[in-house]
């Protein structure tokens, strides 16, 4: 796949220490090309564990409806440069505006670290 992005552009380098991070390998060793499942080996669980860090490095959050455009590395950065620059649709979903400073999704499998509500005495 021919990619229409510069490597060596800020997004692309944050992107690859990203998921360099995740997948726990050198991010001179992933291309725009690889896939997500079958040239990194991600199962459905990871890619959305692997979402929830692409989230929490850019500061925004990715409805689940695109989570089908992520498909390969190159896809990824294509993605968060339409998303950071104001291009493409998803801008019009109220759930594609960045998050609340302080507001982040809990990954599965970790708890929340917000209060509980205080329950109400009963009279």
């Amino acid at each position: 796949m021919k990619s229409s992005f510069n490597k060596s552009s800020q997004l692309s380098q944050q992107v690859y220490h990203t998921l360099g991070k995740y997948l726990q390998r050198n991010p001179k060793d992933l291309h725009p090309e690889d896939s997500l499942r079958d040239d990194l080996g991600l199962d459905s669980l990871q890619t959305i564990e692997l979402v929830y860090e692409v989230e929490s490095a850019f500061d925004l959050q990715i409805p689940d409806e695109d989570f089908g455009r992520l498909t390969t590395i190159g896809a990824v950065i294509l993605y968060l440069d339409e998303r950071i620059h104001g291009k493409g649709s998803t801008l019009s979903d109220p759930q594609a505006t960045p998050l609340a400073k302080n507001s982040r999704p809990t990954p599965l499998g970790k708890k929340s670290k917000s209060r509980p509500t205080p329950k109400k005495s009963r009279p």
